[in-house]
């Protein structure tokens, strides 16, 4: 899509008179509009509706041209595709005798076309790709009709283009040779010309929406350059960068506040089904010995209560080396860690148990359900990691104990290094636990969606000295939260 501004400004003048005086007075008021116009992508194609081979030589190779018109405002051109007619043969069929012309089994040069077969020339050279032909130079087959845009490759195409056109002529030449053995008459079939406009590189851009990312936009996305985009739940703006790895990675911690923004997150927003997230919105009891977890997001507030475990906690910070917030003595989620590595903000952000990480979908692990539970507990003495969770739409909780954590350390130095540290800007920002903060400055603890025993999960370690991608924690505790997004 290409966007064009316009910006105009409004001019409002009010006239004040005095009453007193008789004087009039003038003042003035403005404000800026951005009008913005969206275009949309076009493409158009023409053909000529019949193309005839005249062929009044037998053993002769009989050809006619045909010129195909394509116009396109896509900024990255188009690809022009000839196949088959879906429904249709790509032989040549008499339809008074029933007898056929088969296309070409390979290409072949004008000089050693065969007989009793039809094909086309003046497509593109794919000889140095697998099973690819010189389409070019050559005579080659009218591909069977295909329903999927990856079987077009190699040789469906005939043209490709890399920028806009009014209007792109190709010339291409259908051939034939038939000999005696063949009756009299008009032997035919239909072809279809496709034109698709070619990828539009889309990378990650400054201001852009979470949600708006995909695995084409994190692969177009130059690796290590730190990026801000905003989380359309709550407006909140994070660092982003594509790592070494090829993944798209948050460069902070996840901040959503779920009991401020419950209104706002939503299926189409977030990485979970409504049955988990109305399961989530919902918790308001529960005890420790039967729900891993209770509450649903562990945050410093004003106030704290069991009874309402969507909202926890204030407290005090109990290591010596805490950090408070100067304005209000409480840590908050926009404090920054005493420790702090590489390019991101360095913020606490919100400490989510694993019921509120994993947006509502694994809330039990005792070996019993938790009441209201969306379906009874199907992960009691399992191996099962979870595939929801309270990123956004399109970003997911990074695995471990093998995956995405751990293949960092294929790319990053893990000891005698802060390569690692420093790649994911990582905040030791410690954790949290029955209504108390700890180890801020010492400990950066990391959830991931990969399973470990009835009440724990894997998760990410590290220290000042020490990267373990593949450590463990009740589910009960309030860790920090990253988001991820595979690149192609």
């Amino acid at each position: 899509m290409n966007k064009f501004k316009v910006t105009c400004s409004v001019l409002i003048l009010t006239f004040l008179v005095s009453i007193f005086s008789g004087a009039v007075y003038a003042t003035q008021a403005s404000t800026d509009t951005e009008v913005e116009l969206n275009v949309s992508t076009v493409i158009n194609i023409s053909t000529p509706d019949t193309t005839t081979i005249n062929c009044a030589s037998l053993n002769t190779l009989c050809t006619a041209n045909t010129t195909i018109t394509v116009g396109t405002n896509n900024i990255t051109g188009y690809t022009l595709q000839l196949n088959a007619t879906s429904g249709y043969s790509n032989s040549l069929t008499n339809s008074a005798t029933n007898e056929t012309i088969p296309t070409l089994s390979q290409s072949y040069a004008s000089g050693s076309f065969p007989t009793n077969y039809w094909g086309y020339t003046g497509g593109l050279d794919k000889s140095g790709e697998t099973g690819g032909l010189d389409c070019f130079a050559n005579y080659c087959p009218i591909l069977a009709y295909q329903s999927t845009e990856s079987n077009y490759t190699p040789n469906h195409a005939i043209k490709v283009t890399d920028a806009p056109a009014t209007a792109s002529n190709t010339t291409i030449t259908f051939g034939a040779k038939a000999d005696i053995t063949k009756s009299a008459g008009t032997y035919s079939t239909s072809v279809t010309f496709t034109a698709v406009t070619n990828y539009v590189p889309h990378p990650i851009t400054n201001g852009m929406s979470m949600t708006d990312i995909d695995a084409n936009t994190c692969s177009d996305t130059p690796l290590e350059t730190t990026y801000t985009v905003v989380d359309p739940r709550d407006n909140k703006s994070y660092a982003v960068a594509k790592l070494k790895d090829g993944n798209c990675w948050m460069q902070d911690n996840l901040a959503l506040d779920i009991v401020a923004s419950k209104n706002n997150i939503t299926s189409s927003n977030t990485n979970a089904s409504d049955t988990y997230l109305n399961y989530l919105k919902g918790i308001s009891t529960g005890t420790t010995s039967d729900q891993y977890p209770t509450a649903g997001v562990a945050y410093w507030t004003s106030s704290y209560s069991y009874s309402d475990p969507l909202i926890a906690v204030s407290g005090n910070c109990s290591d010596t080396n805490c950090v408070n917030d100067p304005s209000s003595g409480e840590w908050r989620s926009d404090a920054v860690a005493p420790v702090t590595y590489g390019n991101g903000s360095g913020k606490i952000g919100v400490y989510y148990n694993f019921c509120a990480a994993s947006a509502g979908s694994y809330c039990w692990g005792n070996g019993t359900s938790g009441t209201g539970s969306p379906s009874s507990d199907p992960k009691s003495g399992t191996s099962y990691d979870i595939d929801a969770d309270i990123c956004p739409a399109g970003w997911h909780m990074p695995t471990t104990n093998g995956g995405e954590y751990s293949a960092l350390t294929k790319y990053y130095t893990i000891y005698s290094s802060n390569d690692y540290r420093n790649a994911l800007s990582t905040p030791l920002s410690g954790f949290f636990y029955n209504g108390s903060a700890y180890s801020q400055g010492l400990w950066g603890l990391f959830w991931s969606s990969t399973w470990r025993t009835a009440n724990a999960m894997k998760d990410l370690h590290l220290n000042a000295s020490i990267v373990e991608p593949y450590e463990g924690n009740y589910r009960t505790e309030g860790q920090s939260l990253r988001c991820v997004i595979n690149g192609l």
